[in-house]
């Protein structure tokens, strides 16, 4: 302000212009802060336009009123483009804080990134050029030309605006072209825009004076400078920049009247302005190299920072995770330890525990005179009532079974579930014989007790097997296998408490021997029947008879009591087997003995035999083998059938009765009666047990009136068995009852005689007089009636 009003013209213009270009380059540091970058230019550009101004000198208004303009393209510039521009980088640089990507640093990934160099930083440059173009139209308006001019900003104007919109468009959305594309778009508006300064040229030289040419040569110049910061990153756009820049000058200095002196001093300001411009590309790419390299390191340490934090919230859950472990694992080894020590049901030892109790035991004992004991309980029909009742009902049975027999240990009495229904203690006090016997003894009072159940008490009885040691085993296996024998001793005996005693072991072998025999003779069909007929009430006739199994071992010559071998049969399982041949053969001797009669057999069958799936095509198939009707066929039922699988063997007695096969109830009132199951249970006749007819001697003739009655009321006929003398046939006739059975009348009849006993009596019918009962002579009895 001090300087400028005492220069000249020409001095005062090239003032100027190099003050203009300093507050340019003092402003662009600022570009990231734009309101700062145009508030630093308005400070210094406006006090010199208002100074040029109002000089009082025509010749440089123009150049106070171009500051003016400058200040507001600036300002419109950047409300435009800048703000817009600067904008979006910050949306994209708060959109992407929260998440830092890998930088690409693929060679493609590179190119990218130049590519977006070039768009995001061209808008300085448009500016700049901007008020260059409007400050030459100042500079250079003449009358005769100032449309043409206008004409020509407005054309540059037109062309930078396009550029504008190109650098936008890439900066909204890279991915619309292909990398090339837009390169190519670049360097199109790159040339469109040197183009432009060369119509200057060529538009206006006529009215330029050696000081217009070398403003404009200078604004070249500048325009090169600072596009090359623009253009640093792409060699091919950059040489060709600059190259165009340099072009004008070199010309405007070559047509000086030095030619030779011009043509070296600008090859050599060309080649080192060259120089200077691969330098500044080379330091660009590394600089940008250098900055994607600086921005993977921040991602990856980023990156470090996150797996770090990841690897030290992992190493305290892993801490937290192996010390739940930990105690996971310690209570699952005191479970799988309490598991494998432990019945789960009722919550006592097992057997693994109660033997290594033992083998302890016996460790212990030093003394030969110490004494302790081994019990073996088994609980006395449990079966029947976990078959009957449904297993949820035999489970609470076990559960207070156990509790009891847990109540009864106490100090050194240990207490286990051996398996099923058979539990195992021991007493490891020194102990005798009468006070083992003793605590049994109390014991199986105790089970006895009724147990609660939904359907009503139920009362179970227990057997208890006694060995001792040392007397009766040195070992574990040796005084459970005594126990056991002394358990069966009990059971087989109903004593219900039993110490072991050695002679037992040679009954065992033989009960072992025994069983293998009878499944030998039921193998090879040994099994005899005998017929013990039923007679009629009314008038005496014979109505059908009885079968009952008889077994003589062959290999011991001896005749085996059914009371034996039959129980033999279902506790070894050959029961089916035996039951299906007994049926055969009594069908068989029936159609063989009496064909064309309605003489009738009934055949007892087990509860084993009612579970098996086949049962009824047994029957069936057997009936259709001998040709027999099946209402000739009448099978006999203990009580104990109530105890089974209720609905399964209603199912299955419906099924044979609905084909004519009659069904009775034997030994009725010595097991589980009940009035329900004879009323809905498919039967048609009632067999009334001899220990009633026995107790017809000491006064019970009410009750067994009352099992008449019962029947008569539910519609069933009533077989009256074990009448033995004529006294209890006159007290049967006297009481009621439909047939009557017993040695009174014959006992058991072997098969092979029961043809020559048939042509005795089926014509000659028994007589039923109450008072005056005869009979034929029977010659196997000598029972007469």
């Amino acid at each position: 302000m001090i300087i400028l009003p005492g220069l000249d013209a020409d001095t005062r213009l090239i003032a100027v212009s190099l003050f203009v270009v300093t507050v340019y380059a003092h402003s662009l540091p600022f570009a990231v802060f734009p309101k700062v970058g145009i508030g630093l230019m308005a400070l210094n550009l406006l006090p010199l336009a208002l100074q040029l101004t109002f000089l009082g000198e025509t010749s440089v208004i123009a150049f106070g009123l171009s500051g003016i303009v400058l200040i507001a393209c600036e300002v419109g510039l950047f409300s435009w483009i800048y703000l817009t521009d600067i904008n979006r980088l910050r949306k994209r640089r708060t959109d992407t804080r929260a998440e830092v990507n890998e930088p690409d640093m693929s060679q493609i990934g590179f190119r990218r990134r130049l590519i977006y160099i070039l768009h995001a930083g061209a808008t300085p440059a448009v500016m700049l050029q901007i008020t260059a173009s409007f400050f030459m139209v100042l500079t250079l308006r003449v009358p005769e030309y100032e449309g043409l001019l206008w004409s020509w900003f407005l054309a540059y104007l037109s062309v930078q605006t396009l550029r504008t919109a190109g650098f936008l468009l890439h900066l909204e959305n890279p991915e619309r072209f292909r990398l090339r594309t837009w390169r190519t778009l670049f360097g199109i508006g790159v040339v469109a825009n040197q183009l432009g300064w060369y119509a200057l040229l060529v538009l206006f030289y006529e009215i330029m004076t050696g000081f217009s040419l070398g403003v404009v040569s200078g604004t070249l110049i500048v325009i090169a400078v600072i596009s090359t910061m623009g253009l640093s990153g792409d060699r091919l756009l950059l040489y060709l920049n600059s190259v165009m820049c340099v072009v004008p000058p070199a010309i405007i200095l070559f047509s000086g009247e030095d030619l030779w002196s011009s043509i070296s001093l600008g090859m050599l300001g060309s080649i080192s302005f060259l120089l200077i411009v691969e330098n500044i590309h080379q330091s660009t790419v590394y600089s940008m190299k250098g900055r994607l390299l600086q921005k993977l390191s921040e991602f990856r340490s980023k990156e470090m920072e996150v797996l770090n934090v990841e690897l030290t919230n992992a190493r305290e859950s892993l801490t937290e995770v192996n010390a739940n472990l930990e105690q996971q694992i310690e209570e699952r080894t005191h479970e799988l330890n309490y598991q494998a020590t432990h019945d789960m049901l009722t919550g006592l030892g097992n057997r693994y525990y109660f033997s290594r109790k033992v083998s302890e035991a016996l460790k212990e004992q030093t003394d030969e005179q110490s004494t302790f004991a081994v019990y073996l309980l088994d609980l006395d029909r449990f079966k029947e009532v976990n078959d009957g009742l449904g297993h949820l009902a035999g489970d609470h049975v076990l559960r207070v079974i156990a509790e009891r027999i847990a109540d009864a240990c106490v100090d050194e009495v240990i207490c286990a579930r051996w398996g099923g229904d058979e539990f195992v203690i021991l007493e490891r006090r020194d102990v005798s014989e009468i006070e083992v016997k003793e605590f049994a003894t109390q014991l199986v009072s105790e089970l006895r007790k009724p147990i609660e159940l939904d359907s009503g008490p139920v009362s179970l009885g227990a057997s208890v097997g006694i060995a001792l040691c040392p007397d009766h085993g040195t070992s574990a296996e040796q005084l459970l296998e005594h126990a056991d024998i002394a358990v069966y001793r009990a059971k087989s005996r109903k004593t219900g408490v039993s110490v072991y005693d050695d002679k037992w072991g040679y009954e065992a072998s033989e009960r072992l021997q025994l069983v293998q025999s009878l499944g030998y003779a039921i193998e090879h069909n040994d099994i005899e029947i005998a017929f013990q007929p039923f007679v009629s009430v009314d008038d005496g006739r014979l109505t059908g008879f009885e079968a009952l199994a008889r077994w003589h071992d062959n290999v011991r010559n001896v005749a085996i009591s059914p009371g034996t071998f039959i129980p033999l049969a279902e506790e070894s399982g050959l029961m089916p087997a035996m039951g299906r041949m007994i049926l055969r053969k009594a069908c068989e001797t029936l159609m063989k003995e009496a064909p064309d009669t309605d003489l009738r057999v009934a055949v007892n069958i087990s509860v084993m035999q009612l579970r098996r799936h086949d049962f009824v095509d047994d029957v069936v198939s057997t009936l259709a083998a001998v040709n027999m009707p099946a209402n000739r066929l009448e099978l006999e039922l203990t009580e104990s059938v109530f105890a089974g699988d209720v609905l399964q063997i209603r199912q299955i007695l419906s099924t044979l009765r609905n084909l004519g096969v009659r069904i009775s109830i034997d030994d009725f009132g010595t097991g589980y009666s009940s009035i329900s199951y004879l009323r809905d249970f498919p039967l048609d006749t009632l067999k009334i047990d001899q220990s009633f007819v026995a107790g017809l001697r000491n006064g019970g003739e009410g009750l067994f009136s009352s099992i008449v009655s019962l029947a008569h009321g539910l519609k069933l006929s009533v077989i009256v068995e074990g009448v033995e003398n004529r006294h209890d046939l006159d007290k049967v006739l006297s009481l009621g009852g439909e047939e009557i059975q017993g040695y009174f009348f014959a006992r058991p009849i072997e098969s092979g005689k029961l043809g020559d006993w048939l042509d005795k009596h089926s014509t000659r019918p028994f007589s039923m007089k109450r008072r005056h009962l005869s009979v034929a002579v029977d010659n196997q009895t000598g029972h007469s009636g």
